[in-house]
């Protein structure tokens, strides 16, 4: 537990306190089922790039312990293949999702093929969205900052995160994310000066960091570093981006905003690299005690920021995973109540009962996720596995609805979606029943799982595809 002043305390109840209003305050703005998807397709550039910035970062306990435990490494995996794939979308995908006007990933889906795509869609997608990792974090940061059990501090945030996304749905989203994107940008640009105040410069960091955290491949093997490149395919699947897309007031808005979020990102992505090295050169030179990686960004906080900074780079931590959490939240209960409940089981459903089943969607999605956090201790290893088998799943038959102009075929969707994640599963489970001396998993030959769960899944969607559409003419 920190030691934090009553200043500190009372930034971070403040920020929480805020947060509660909103929830309260927001519900008058919610007058149809758009406005509560996505704020009734009217978001400006400003709150674009507010609410894209804020929602993709939610990561940042995770980053902490890559960059402490490899260095620079982390830049290119979690950052340089991401801003390739940002473009790629920006350019490629942003326009045309926004004109299709839809609500979903499996609205896409079913689109391109048809409504059993969309229903094995909706699952991979939900298993996507799960608000897991953030969960996981938030627990993290509760136990540190008030001394409870980690599963306490899960349940709390939990608590939080329901009361405003269920009252206001994405409006409640964008109005937190404008708090948030300022306190997140603010709060993990204060260390990095102190840090360099308090230990030195560059001359500090190479004499206590290991040569491999200088270089682009630290202790990494080269297909673990290009199976993080594929992760990053993430993006081109991702239902926050869809759903930011969805919900701009022009078909420009998505590009522009998404080219001006990487200029965000990059600047954060500097700040949260440098700051876990530091943490772990302070660590390796005696100077400072880290508990783990995964909390190592707390720690160097503590050591180097005085009193009400302390407390402003906490609450920036904390909305930092918020965002995303909540976003997450939301992004699953409309899986369940647009793509499931609506689409597969009551397409006659009305409006209010729509609502009604993504508020009680909102519950199932933030029970299943507090679960799931509870039976991971790794962010990291939680990314990992839940993109690796979402992207498996969805990435293969989404790039062909969009890019391929020939017949399409619903069954190789299907077969894709199904055969892709179940290879990718398969070779998980084998890895883990295998495990080394050091407690790392063996897979097949090797090979990490992604790999054969994309071949397949592509394998299967062309040969189907042939084969299908031949005997459809």
């Amino acid at each position: 537990m920190l030691e934090l002043s009553i200043f500190d305390y009372g930034i971070i109840v403040a920020y929480l306190g805020l947060l509660f209003t909103i929830g309260y305050f927001v519900k008058g703005k919610v007058h149809n089922l758009t406005d509560y998807f996505l704020a009734g397709r009217r978001i400006t550039l400003p709150i674009f790039v507010v609410t894209l910035v804020s929602t993709w970062y939610g990561g940042l306990l995770g980053v902490g312990e890559l960059s402490f435990n490899y260095g620079i490494v982390n830049w290119v995996t979690q950052d340089l293949f991401w801003y390739i794939s940002y473009l790629f979308f920006a350019f490629f995908l942003a326009s045309k999702i926004h004109k299709s006007r839809l609500y979903t990933i499996p609205d896409q889906l079913e689109r391109f093929y048809d409504k059993k795509s969309r229903f094995v869609g909706a699952i991979f997608n939900f298993i996507m969205v799960t608000p897991a990792p953030y969960i996981l974090s938030m627990g993290l940061i509760f136990s540190i900052l008030f001394g409870w059990e980690p599963w306490i501090g899960v349940l709390f945030g939990t608590i939080v995160i329901v009361f405003y996304t269920i009252r206001g749905g994405f409006i409640a989203d964008i109005y937190t994310d404008f708090l948030q994107f300022f306190l997140m940008m603010f709060g993990v640009a204060l260390v990095i000066p102190f840090a360099f105040l308090t230990y030195g410069g560059f001359d500090f960091l190479t004499n206590n960091l290991p040569a491999t955290h200088f270089t682009f491949t630290g202790t990494w093997t080269t297909q673990m570093i290009l199976v993080w490149g594929f992760i990053a395919f993430w993006t081109l699947v991702d239902p926050g981006f869809y759903q930011r897309c969805y919900a701009a007031k022009d078909s420009k808005i998505p590009k522009k905003g998404i080219l001006i979020s990487v200029g965000f990102w990059m600047l954060f992505d500097i700040c949260t690299t440098f700051t876990g090295m530091y943490a772990r050169a302070a660590s390796n030179a005696g100077l400072l005690n880290v508990e783990s990686a995964t909390t190592s960004y707390i720690s160097i906080a503590d050591a180097v920021l005085p009193p009400v900074l302390i407390g402003i780079f906490l609450t920036g931590v904390i909305a930092t995973i918020m965002s995303t959490a909540d976003s997450f939240t939301f992004l699953g209960a409309m899986n369940l109540s647009h793509d499931i409940y609506k689409k597969t089981f009551r397409p006659k459903a009305s409006e209010k009962k729509e609502m009604l089943a993504t508020k009680i969607g909102i519950l199932i999605t933030a029970g299943f996720a507090t679960i799931l956090a509870l039976f991971f201790e790794s962010i990291v290893a939680m990314w990992y596995t839940i993109g690796t088998v979402g992207i498996s799943a969805l990435l293969v038959p989404v790039l062909a609805g969009f890019f391929y102009k020939g017949k399409k075929s619903p069954l190789a969707a299907l077969l894709s979606m199904i055969l892709g994640s179940f290879v990718s599963i398969v070779w998980f489970i084998h890895g883990y029943m295998n495990l080394d001396e050091w407690g790392w998993p063996q897979y097949i030959c090797g090979i990490e799982p992604m790999y054969p769960g994309l071949i397949v899944s592509f394998i299967v969607f062309v040969t189907v595809t042939f084969i299908h559409v031949r005997r459809m003419k």
